[in-house]
């Protein structure tokens, strides 16, 4: 998967504790609603970004969440639950519904780590 075309921008949560992620294939922009703890932007060269968290949210049960793991960040705390992720500003919590797009940006966020990666072409 390449760098894509236009911002993928990924709207998580509920009420009014909401989470934006938006993903222009360079930054990675986290903005999270006054109602998260967490007010304001973030903005994440991808070159800084060493890891993305996923769990997919179980219907009925729990939500789900994506995070990403930052170079030197101390906001770098290990998640094992829903609310460990809702106290990172790494994170961001996601409902069923809201999971495609999630899963899409997880997907182009690999890609742009993994494409970091790879061998130059031999000549």
């Amino acid at each position: 998967m390449s760098t894509p075309p236009q911002p993928i921008q990924v709207r998580a949560g509920r009420g009014p504790a909401k989470s934006t992620f938006t993903f222009d294939g360079q930054w990675l922009t986290i903005e999270h609603s006054a109602f998260t703890g967490f007010p304001g932007q973030r903005r994440i060269n991808v070159a800084q970004i060493s890891e993305v968290h996923f769990k997919a949210p179980r219907p009925y049960l729990t939500n789900g969440w994506l995070g990403v793991v930052i170079v030197g960040d101390t906001n770098n705390h290990p998640v094992r639950g829903n609310r460990d992720a809702v106290k990172s500003p790494n994170y961001c919590v996601f409902t069923p519904k809201q999971q495609v797009d999630v899963e899409r940006l997880r997907d182009v966020l690999l890609a742009a780590i993994a494409s970091r990666y790879q061998a130059p072409p031999q000549v």
